[in-house]
C-alpha cells in the first residue's frame, strides 16, 4: 500500500515538473534557441555577414536544362567577336576571336555584349588554378555549383578573356512548382556547420562574405528535371564553400577546382571517339582539328601551361 502511494507521489512530482518546464519554454522560447547557439557566437568570427532580415519561407524549384530553339541558336551564333559550338542544343562553347581586355572583377557587365542572356548570371569568384571566372545562374536566387546553370569565362596570362562555356536552366514546364515551406534561419544553419561531427567549421574560423539564400540540386528526376532546394551559402576563411539545406539541414561542401574538373569532363565526353554528339558550328570554316585543339585547351591548369611541375 505504501509503495503504491510513493509511486503516485513520484508521478505527480514529474507531472508538475513537466508543466513548469513547458510553461518556461512557452514564455521564453528565444532564450532556449540562443543557448543552443552560444558556442557559435563565441567561437566563430564574421557574424556581421549573417543577414538580420531573411525570409521565413521559401519554395523548392523544379528546373531543367534549357534546350535552345532554332531562333535562339541563330542569336547565339551571331554574337560578335567569336565562333561557337552549340552542343546537343543546351551547351555553348565559344572561342573569342580577339581576346577581351576586360577587368572581370571590376566590370563583369562588359561581357554582356558577348554572352547570351548574360543578365541571368551572378559573378561568384575565380578559380585561380585554371584562370577561370565562375558565374552562377540565378533563378530568382543563385543556383550554386550546378553544371546545367553556369557560365565559365577563361582568361589568358594577361587577364584577357579568351573563351567561355555556358549552360542555362529554366523552370520545369512538366512538373508543378511547389508551395513555400518554413526554412531554417541562417544562424541555425551556421550552428549546424559548427556542431557537425565533420568539422566543417572550427573555433576561430571566419565567415568572410555575406551569407545568401540560394538553391542547390537535391535529387535528379526523369526527363532531366532537377529538384532545387532552398540552401544557405557560406564562404569561410575566404576559400571554403559550405551549403546548408534550409529545409532539412543537410550539409555539403564544394570547391571551385573540383567543379571546373567536372565541367571539363562533361565537355570531353561529347568529343570521345564513340560519341554521336549533335553539334552546330557558327563558323563553317572552323576545321575539325582546330576545334579539337581548342577543346583540349579548355580549363587547362596554369601550372601546366607554364611548364611548372
Amino acid at each position: 500500500m505504501l509503495w503504491g502511494q510513493i509511486k503516485t507521489l513520484f508521478i505527480l512530482c514529474f507531472l508538475i515538473l513537466d508543466i513548469i518546464l513547458l510553461q518556461h519554454y512557452i514564455n521564453d522560447p528565444i532564450d532556449t534557441l540562443e543557448d543552443l547557439q552560444v558556442n557559435v557566437k563565441n567561437n566563430v568570427n564574421g557574424l556581421e555577414h549573417i543577414p538580420e532580415e531573411y525570409p521565413a519561407e521559401a519554395e523548392r524549384l523544379y528546373a531543367q536544362r534549357r534546350e535552345f530553339t532554332n531562333a535562339e541558336k541563330e542569336e547565339i551564333s551571331s554574337l560578335s567577336n567569336q565562333r561557337n559550338l552549340i552542343i546537343e542544343d543546351h551547351l555553348i562553347i565559344s572561342q573569342l576571336e580577339d581576346p577581351l581586355k576586360i577587368d572581370i572583377d571590376e566590370d563583369a557587365k562588359a561581357l554582356s555584349e558577348y554572352v547570351w542572356h548574360f543578365g541571368d548570371y551572378n559573378y561568384f569568384g575565380k578559380d585561380e588554378a585554371t584562370n577561370t571566372y565562375i558565374f552562377f545562374q540565378s533563378l530568382e536566387r543563385p543556383v550554386y555549383f550546378n553544371s546545367s546553370g553556369v557560365l565559365l569565362v577563361q582568361v589568358n596570362e594577361n587577364g584577357e578573356a579568351t573563351h567561355y562555356v555556358q549552360t542555362i536552366l529554366e523552370k520545369s514546364k512538366d512538373v508543378p512548382q511547389s508551395e513555400a515551406e518554413e526554412i531554417n534561419t541562417p544562424i541555425e544553419a551556421l550552428n549546424g556547420l559548427y556542431s557537425s561531427s565533420s568539422s566543417y567549421i572550427e573555433s576561430g574560423d571566419e565567415v568572410t562574405e555575406d551569407v545568401k539564400l540560394g538553391y542547390q540540386n537535391l535529387v535528379p528526376l526523369p526527363k532531366n528535371v532537377q529538384v532545387l532546394a532552398p540552401t544557405w551559402g557560406f564562404v569561410v576563411n575566404g576559400d571554403k564553400y559550405y551549403y546548408v539545406n534550409a529545409v532539412e539541414g543537410h550539409l555539403t561542401s564544394r570547391n571551385t577546382s573540383d567543379f571546373i574538373t567536372e565541367m571539363k569532363t562533361q565537355v570531353n565526353q561529347f568529343f570521345s571517339a564513340d560519341s554521336k554528339t549533335v553539334m552546330q558550328v557558327s563558323d563553317e570554316e572552323w576545321e575539325q582539328k582546330d576545334i579539337m585543339n581548342f577543346i583540349q585547351q579548355l580549363f587547362v591548369k596554369t601550372e601546366e601551361t607554364n611548364g611548372v611541375e
